[in-house]
């Protein structure tokens, strides 16, 4: 958890939360640095920083298959599957990263507002940054899931907001920003 928390109690409790995870699957190492710029930047002492921390509460799970990670899998865990296909029922035994963040996610929305998901993977073919997404019926929300990725297109050369997915496919339902969508109501 990363917020500051030298604020009042009661200040913490009403912050909105924002959930960021990484490195479900092995070979996307580039996940990684992402991840670690990711925390040294929010836990650094820049004002961008330091106003993020005061407005939110940050839940971070910076690698969630390190059995496949270590023992040099590309896609999958230990148990042989991709454990990004198994946020939907997660088997507590098989797939405990995914069923424990699942479970933080849900504890998480149930003590605040959790305004945004973040799994941060790694592409084969890409070269830039880009963010997959969800598109809801609602055009209002529509406008709002596609917010923070035009804002990061706007600030950063190495984003491309055209490369941006916001569709759901059938093949997807299980994976992480889709259940975070579907059963949570968080934005991704």
């Amino acid at each position: 958890t990363i917020t500051n928390f030298a604020s009042p109690l009661e200040e913490v409790e009403r912050r909105r939360g924002v959930c960021v995870s990484a490195r479900v699957h092995p070979g996307e190492t580039c996940a990684s640095w992402a991840m670690h710029g990711f925390l040294e930047f929010i836990c650094g002492h820049s004002a961008r920083a330091r106003v993020l921390r005061d407005n939110f509460l940050f839940k971070v799970v910076p690698m969630l298959n390190p059995d496949g990670v270590i023992s040099g899998q590309y896609r999958c865990s230990l148990s042989g599957t991709d454990l990004n296909r198994q946020w939907q029922t997660p088997c507590r035994f098989l797939h405990p990263t995914i069923h424990s963040c699942k479970q933080l996610l849900r504890l998480t929305k149930s003590a605040r507002d959790v305004v945004f998901y973040c799994d941060i993977h790694g592409h084969s073919r890409k070269t830039n940054m880009f963010m997959y997404g969800c598109t809801s019926k609602s055009p209002a929300t529509r406008l709002r899931e596609r917010a923070f990725p035009y804002l990061l297109h706007n600030e950063s050369l190495m984003f491309n907001y055209d490369d941006c997915n916001f569709k759901v496919q059938r093949s997807k339902d299980t994976c992480a920003r889709v259940v975070a969508w579907k059963e949570f109501g968080i934005s991704n």
